[in-house]
């Protein structure tokens, strides 16, 4: 019976050895804390189910997230890739601009209104392949399962966070309102700026920029 025993554990042993072997193959080196690793043979980074999968997936309230612009859709989407601590780059993400409303270029159902390319343009222009740092407010996802975020283009400190001139300078959902670009939307419960985004709507209208602009002639060649 020992004998036997002893032959049951042995068997055990040399499966569990070899489930561990064939892992380190299929997967060499640690995890990092992304939940991922970096492929020797490809180079490419890999991510993996792990202890940190679930958390890095999960896009927080009230976050920053550092990105790469990976491809501008219209004035006020985009679709960026995360850029990790360590470097590593995972996870495309849609992401729609909070408090604005650039005027349509790309929907299936409308026609593009004016001044929509010269939206879509600006944005194209300030934000492909830039660094950006994405500040999520209470809701963090739209209807069409899109990120919603402040767009910065500086990383903010704390204090930047609430200062007006360096919202103005930095913050590209700030820059669409003053140069005329968008209409402040609001939708709840993501108003963090909103009184400040009416300011700035105010100013450019009143300053005839962009979408306010009062000559006729230009609204009726778009």
């Amino acid at each position: 019976m020992q004998n036997f025993n002893f032959k049951r554990v042995l068997i055990f042993s040399l499966v569990i050895a070899l489930a561990l072997a064939t892992a380190a193959l299929a997967h060499p080196g640690k995890l990092d804390a992304n939940g991922g690793h970096v492929d020797k043979e490809t180079g490419e980074y890999h991510y993996h189910k792990g202890p940190n999968a679930l958390e890095s997936l999960e896009i927080r309230r009230n976050t920053i997230y550092k990105a790469k612009v990976e491809r501008v859709i219209d004035g006020d989407t985009m679709v960026v890739t995360f850029i990790f601590d360590d470097g590593s780059k995972y996870l495309k993400e849609r992401v729609r601009f909070l408090g604005v409303d650039t005027p349509e270029t790309v929907h299936p159902n409308k026609p593009v209104q004016f001044y929509g390319k010269e939206a879509s343009d600006f944005t194209k222009s300030r934000l492909s392949n830039k660094t950006v740092w994405l500040q999520t407010d209470v809701g963090v996802k739209d209807r069409y399962d899109r990120m919603l975020a402040y767009v910065w283009l500086k990383e903010p400190s704390e204090k930047d966070l609430d200062d007006e001139k360096a919202i103005r300078r930095n913050m590209f959902n700030a820059r669409l309102l003053l140069d005329g670009y968008a209409q402040l939307v609001t939708v709840q419960p993501n108003s963090r700026y909103s009184n400040l985004f009416v300011h700035f709507q105010r100013e450019a209208r009143e300053a005839n920029r962009g979408l306010w602009t009062k000559d006729d002639s230009k609204k009726s060649a778009k």
